[in-house]
């Protein structure tokens, strides 16, 4: 009690906040462990927080984190979902109060929330999180190249008190959208040091069926074009002419393509899809760190040398989250030139930034690693160290000070 009290005194008035998503915990990704963690954060912190908008009401009723959780049944959907959307938001900020909404895209949740400004000046702040915000047209990649998203996500910015970045090349297309210079906050994503450092308890090598001498090479993201995934494969038949105990893993929703490519190069047996690794939640609530499974993607990242970020083009990263893991892990990283990989790593002394589209420049960044064991140690100890910096408490109270802001921005302008 002690404890929340001084938390309290620190950060100054207690807030009501709502993180507001339309997808969450069980399903993986960025944005969704972004919000648990930020969720639990303000609660150290001493403030009043819940997360709000995601489909599972009944189907995920058993899970518990530690926070109130707001889960609502899809009644309609279709074309109603934003309307619908706006129904549940209005409704759980009328019953549950709110200081300020925090919504985790531009689109569908930033639009939401800046439509119930109409009828609730609830403070406002977005952070978009890569599609909603980014653009690679080469590829068909970004919700802005629909006209009728890009419009509605250009509405959202406009209302919002203010907008958060993680990166530069966030920044970048927040400002492509519309958003106003003077309204963007610069705040990088967090990461749980501890879970990545701690012992897994994960027997990995069994799982994935490698020998127990292979020397892994790990990325971690779902398949996406702009990822670069089929590069990093084309990169492995160099890295074994010089390394045959290499070993690609590939951790997320994957596709037959990258499969077949696989097949097609020879490499049956040297690259693992493990698909997407559950997060480790315990059934009872509290901290992920009380489930009694093993954490098995902390085990992946511990018994891996070298982590890979292979994103072919600008906007395929925004702050990697995974990359984050894997050097709170103590791993050297080999990451392609690209704004997002830029932010974090540190060529030559967290890693190697090397050109994107190139499977040589790859291969020879991941050789230079395995191949020095006091580069590698030197590399990774200096890739822990920078993690330190995105402890979550620090980030949520720099998210605090971004809510505090928009009160008063909101405080100062009239229901619109």
């Amino acid at each position: 009690m002690n404890g929340c009290k001084a938390a309290r005194r620190e950060s100054g008035d207690e807030m009501n906040i709502v993180l507001y998503v339309n997808c969450f915990l069980p399903i993986i990704g960025g944005r969704e462990i972004v919000v648990h963690h930020l969720a639990g954060a303000l609660k150290e912190l001493g403030h009043r927080v819940r997360v709000v908008g995601p489909a599972g009401l009944w189907s995920q009723r058993h899970l518990r984190f530690g926070y109130p959780l707001h889960r609502f049944p899809t009644l309609l959907g279709g074309a109603f979902a934003e309307q619908e959307g706006l129904c549940k938001l209005l409704i759980d900020s009328t019953l549950w109060g709110c200081d300020v909404i925090h919504a985790h895209n531009t689109f569908p949740c930033g639009y939401a929330a800046a439509r119930l400004k109409s009828i609730r000046n609830l403070p406002l702040v977005i952070t978009p999180h890569g599609e909603d915000i980014h653009v690679i047209p080469e590829i068909g990649y970004g919700q802005r190249l629909d006209p009728v998203k890009r419009s509605k996500i250009g509405y959202a910015l406009q209302r919002a008190e203010l907008v958060t970045a993680v990166s530069d090349s966030i920044e970048a297309s927040l400002l492509d959208a519309g958003a106003h210079p003077a309204k963007i906050r610069k705040v990088p994503n967090g990461i749980d040091t501890e879970r990545f450092q701690r012992p897994a308890g994960a027997d990995v090598r069994r799982r994935l069926g490698l020998e127990g001498d292979a020397r892994l090479i790990v990325t971690v993201g779902n398949y996406r074009p702009c990822k670069g995934h089929e590069v990093l494969i084309r990169s492995m038949p160099l890295i074994l002419s010089r390394e045959p105990r290499a070993r690609l893993v590939i951790v997320g929703k994957t596709a037959d393509s990258l499969q077949s490519l696989a097949e097609r190069l020879g490499l049956q047996n040297k690259v693992a899809f493990p698909g997407v690794v559950a997060f480790p939640i315990p059934s009872n609530g509290g901290a992920a760190t009380g489930s009694s499974e093993p954490d098995w993607l902390a085990g992946i990242y511990q018994e891996s040398e070298v982590y890979v970020s292979a994103g072919v083009g600008e906007g395929a990263e925004g702050m990697s989250l995974a990359m984050m893991e894997a050097m709170a892990a103590g791993l050297p990283v080999v990451a392609t030139d690209i704004s997002g990989n830029r932010d974090m790593v540190r060529h030559e002394r967290t890693g190697f930034v090397v050109p994107p589209s190139d499977p040589v420049s790859l291969a020879e960044g991941v050789l230079r690693l395995l191949h020095s064991d006091g580069l590698r140690v030197r590399m990774g100890g200096e890739s822990r160290r920078a993690s330190d910096s995105y402890r979550w408490t620090g980030i949520a109270r720099q998210y605090l000070n971004v809510y505090r802001e928009a009160r008063e921005r909101s405080a100062a302008r009239p229901l619109q």
